[in-house]
This record gives C-alpha cells, structure tokens and sequence, in this order.
C-alpha cells in the first residue's frame, strides 16, 4: 500500500527540531572553534585599525565570517545569510547567544577583504603553520618516546640522550625538506581577443561621448558611427573560422573607430574646461583605460606584434596580464602568478605574488628566507621542477648549507651515479604534493575563479585560500591524531607479538 503524506504545509510551530534540547558537540565548526589560535589572529588584525572613528565590527566575526566564505566558496550575500541561520556558524564567530537579525551588511566584507591584505593573511597564516609544526613536533617526540617504552627502553641512563636531543633541538638551523613551484589563480574574466576589446573600449567612448555632449553646448551631435561599427563587429564575430588577414582587418577597423571617439572626447574636453567633473568615477577610469588600450592595440597593430610591455587584456581589470604558461589546453592564463612552497607537514607557504610574469627560479633564495622567517630554520632540501636548478641557485644554497634536489655537476662513479638517480626520482616525486595543493585550491575553493575587481582584494582571497586550506589541514591533523596513533600502536603490538613468537619458537 502506497502512503503519502498531507500536502498542506505544516505550520512552523509544529515543526520539530532537536536544537531545543541540545546543540551537537562534535559539530565541524564547533570543533575549528575550539583549536583555532584566536588571540593571536585577532592580535594581527587589530593592529590595522583606527583608535578614531565609530565602532568596527568585532575581529573575530570578521575574521571568521572571510574563514566561512572561502571554506564554503559562497558569495558576499550568502555569507551573511548562512550566518543567520545557523547557529553552529554563530558559535565559530564567538557569538554568546543565537541571533537571527544579520550581524552585518554583505558590504561589509568588501572593506574586511581590503583590510586583510596579503601582509596580513600571511602573518596569520605563519601563526597557524608555526603551532601546526610545533605541535606536530611535539606528537611526534611523544610517539617516539611510547615506541621506545614499548621495546622496554625506559631506564634513566637511556633518558639522558634524549634530553640532550631535546636540549639540541633548540639549535637547529636546518631542517625538513621545502617543495617550490607556481601556479597562476585565474581572474574570472571573458577570454580576451584584441577585436573584443577594441570593441567594448569602442563602446565605453561612446557612453563617455553622449555624458559630454549632454552637458555641452553643442547643437548637433557629434558623428559616432555606432551602427556601422557594431554591424561590422558583428559579422566578423559570427565567422567560425577566422583568418590572420580577417582579424588584422577587423582589428584595424575597430581601431578607426576608437581613434575617432577619442579625439571627440578630447575636443570636448578642450572647449569646456568643467566637463571633466561631469564624469562620473567610473566613467573616468574606463577613459584612461581605454587610452591606453588604444596606444597598446595601435603599437601592436602598425609593428605587427602580438605582445607588449604591460598589456591591458580587460577594461574594468587593468591590472591583469596575460601570463604565458604553455600547459596542455591553457597556453595562456590570465591572473596572479603565485610562487608556493609546501613544507614536510603539508603546509602551504606563498612567498611570492605578483599580476606580471615572472621567473620563478629567480625567487629561490627569497623563498628559503621567508620559510627561515615563518619556521627559524632554514629546510634541508629545496625541491623544484628544472626552472630552479640553475647553477646560481646551487651556488647561493650551498653557501647556506641547503641542498637543491637535482642532478649534480662533475663526473662520478657509477654507484654513486645510480644512488643520486634514485634519491633524485624519490626527491621528484614528492613534487605531486604541491601540484594536489594547487588542484585542491582550483577544484575545491575556486583558485581558478578569482571574482574579487580589485588587485588588493584579488590577491587578498587568494592569501585566504591558501590559508584556510592550511586551517583545514591542521584541524584534521589535531582530530584524526588520536585515531591514526590507535591504528600505529596496534600496528607496533602486532609487530611486537609477532617478533616473540618468532623467538619463542626459535627457542
């Protein structure tokens, strides 16, 4: 017999819920709650406010709140309505009793992105990698000392050398092994070819035409061309297969076009010395943007070039370059490049970032310093892919006592050839950690979808992937230990028991 439920809808009050009697302990954000270093991430972030001024919103939503959007990929909006319905989310942000109005305007989050820089997430991602390690250390002396009781190593004469190592800890330079490489995290931008964006500069000078012309004195118009230029726009777009001859013709037409609002735009300027401010902000931007495409676009078109130096590849984010990266399906990516290095622990560093291109081989050293910063050591190895094996970067490592992963130069035996070949492949095949960071960031918190205008908050969301990323990492390092040494000690006894029967028997 088939039962279906009554359509009508049941009225709120009689809806059961279990959170009257009690809220769930292990809940994922009660548990980050409880393990993040608050004080000292609030301690970073207050320092970049102002002792004038009204209230800011409290730094612990506020830094909690960036946490929640990026780990859940959610918008602005549905940040803050996420927020209010749940009240696991209220408890992570410090909130003493659930509220169901906003805390805040979606807004607001916009001036926290600014706020919260790339310095700033990177001093608040050097807390949480710093008490990852340190905490990772610790475990690992404690599973080591267990081991040792294990095999009856607990007298007080074999105590000694351990706390000597102990004593000697503290005097480390070197240590770990540090893996390099770079990735670019796309803007969420249109492809651009150069027609597109002649032709969307061209239409940006005829809206900046008809606000002057309004204001002006002027009794006819001044001649745009609009519906021929879009017509022919137009007709060159819906070819599907488009020749050398074609687009450099298109491209020509559409920068005639361009030239001639150009020149409107500046006659207009000139015979009235106020028009200027009749422009609204935006509308000024564009027009020095579109300026500079046209120079950029005119240059490349009269030499017959493809590059030049700082090319604009979109109006509203002038600050975004064409990076040339010739991977498989991707020759060119549009974005900001960032140089990354992973640690032994699996946590994320990003001592580099900049919107131009860059050889990231040339940013070794660099990279070490900003890991001896973080850590207090420098790392043992340095591994990369073949762009950082050069022989200033050998000699400039040597000096500091670090080896870089690779081939080394000179003649050698054959032994020792195959057992450098060996380490080396071993050495190279950790190289697939970093890369999984990179597609972790892509496919799981939108690295490839940067949807931030702006150049300090683009890069400030890119800072806070990578730092809840190492959040996430470390929150599953501090619930899951307990479980993994379970499985260890098991595995130590079943080792144990065995190597005495075996004895037994040999007896």
């Amino acid at each position: 017999m088939l039962k279906t439920k009554d359509t009508n809808q049941l009225k709120f009050e009689a809806f059961k819920t279990p959170f009257e009697i009690k809220m769930n302990r292990n809940n994922r954000w009660v548990r980050l709650s409880e393990i993040l270093p608050w004080e000292e991430l609030i301690g970073i972030y207050v320092k970049s406010m102002s002792d004038f001024g009204r209230p800011a919103l409290d730094s612990r939503i506020a830094i909690g709140a960036m946490i929640i959007k990026t780990k859940l990929g959610l918008s602005d909006e549905e940040t803050v309505e996420q927020i209010s319905e749940n009240m696991y989310m209220q408890f992570f942000l410090g909130l003493e009793a659930y509220q169901e109005e906003p805390l805040f305007d979606a807004s607001l989050l916009v001036h926290i992105r600014e706020r919260m820089g790339k310095k700033m997430l990177d001093q608040m991602n050097s807390v949480v990698v710093v008490k990852a390690v340190t905490e990772q250390e610790r475990r690992k002396n404690k599973k080591k000392k267990t081991i040792d009781d294990t095999k009856g190593s607990g007298t007080k004469e074999e105590q000694k050398p351990e706390e000597n190592s102990t004593e000697a800890k503290d005097e480390v330079t070197h240590k770990g092994g540090y893996i390099l490489d770079a990735t670019v995290a796309d803007q969420y931008i249109k492809y651009p070819t150069d027609v597109e964006l002649l032709n969307d500069s061209r239409q940006k000078s005829e809206g900046i035409i008809d606000t002057l012309y309004s204001i002006s004195t002027l009794e006819k118009k001044p001649r745009t061309y609009r519906r021929k230029a879009r017509k022919e726009f137009l007709l060159f777009a819906k070819k599907k297969k488009k020749t050398i001859k074609e687009v450099h013709k298109a491209i020509g037409k559409q920068l005639r076009y361009l030239g001639r609002n150009l020149n409107t735009i500046a006659n207009l300027l000139d015979s009235d010395t106020e028009a200027l401010s009749s422009l609204e902000k935006q509308e000024y931007k564009d027009y020095l943007v579109i300026q500079e495409i046209y120079r950029q676009q005119n240059q490349m078109y009269g030499e017959k070039k493809n590059r030049c130096e700082d090319r604009i590849v979109s109006i509203h984010q002038p600050h975004v370059r064409p990076i040339v990266r010739g991977k498989q399906g991707k020759t060119v990516e549009f974005g900001s490049k960032v140089l990354a290095g992973i640690t032994d622990d699996g946590y994320t560093l990003l001592p580099k970032m900049d919107w131009n291109a860059y050889n990231e081989g040339s940013y070794v050293i660099d990279s070490v310093e900003h890991y001896k910063k973080t850590l207090g050591y420098y790392p043992e190895v340095v591994i990369g892919d073949q762009i950082f094996i050069t022989r200033a970067n050998r000699k400039a490592l040597e000096d500091l006592g670090i080896r870089l992963s690779g081939k080394s130069l000179g003649r050698k035996s054959e032994d020792k050839q195959k057992e450098e070949n060996k380490r080396m492949l071993m050495e190279q095949k950790q190289r697939v950690r970093i890369e999984g960071k990179f597609g972790q960031g892509k496919n799981g918190y939108q690295l490839n979808k940067i949807r931030m205008r702006k150049p300090g908050t683009s890069q400030s969301m890119i800072s806070m992937i990578f730092f809840v990323m190492n959040i996430i990492r470390y929150a599953k390092d501090v619930l899951f230990w307990p479980f993994l040494q379970i499985g260890k000690m098991l595995a130590i006894f079943r080792i144990k028991y065995a190597s005495d029967r075996i004895e037994y028997r040999a007896a």
